[in-house]
């Protein structure tokens, strides 16, 4: 299974933040992969959706995942349910560190069902994820600015 562990500072409050990457819905608005989220249910600290996501030459994918989240800890993961990984794992964590200032730590675990997928993914690994995390930046740059 292929992990990462990333761990940047934002000059934004946690909670705004917290709530950029919580806020699902709008995903399609800003990560280039992501075309489109199917929210099949959502409760207090739980969301049940479907991530539509489509790459160049590649057929459209549909992940379903489970997403925990705690407004008091400022934390959010997710459980894969089906798909084509056979498992996905991720984690954010928002530390208020300044009014204006938050350490985000963001963990990511995943492995293809087929190990040519998984290789190719690994091979671009890098390259998708600070992708995805500078989106999130921009997001928060668009929103918050």
């Amino acid at each position: 299974m292929k992990s990462s562990e990333q761990e940047i500072i934002i000059n934004y409050a946690a909670i705004d933040l917290y709530k950029i990457v919580l806020d699902i819905g709008k995903y399609p608005e800003f990560i280039p992969w992501c075309k489109e989220i199917i929210i099949k249910s959502k409760s207090k600290n739980e969301i049940l959706a479907d991530m539509i996501v489509s790459y160049k030459h590649f057929f459209p994918q549909i992940f379903t995942s489970h997403v925990f989240f705690n407004s008091n800890k400022l934390s959010i993961t997710t459980k894969y349910i089906k798909g084509p990984l056979k498992d996905l794992k991720t984690e954010w964590i928002f530390i208020k560190l300044d009014k204006k200032k938050t350490k985000v730590l963001f963990n990511i675990k995943f492995e293809f069902q087929k190990i040519l997928h998984q290789k190719l993914a690994e091979l671009f690994f890098i390259l998708i994820e600070d992708k995805m995390i500078d989106s999130f930046k921009k997001r928060a740059d668009q929103i918050l600015n």
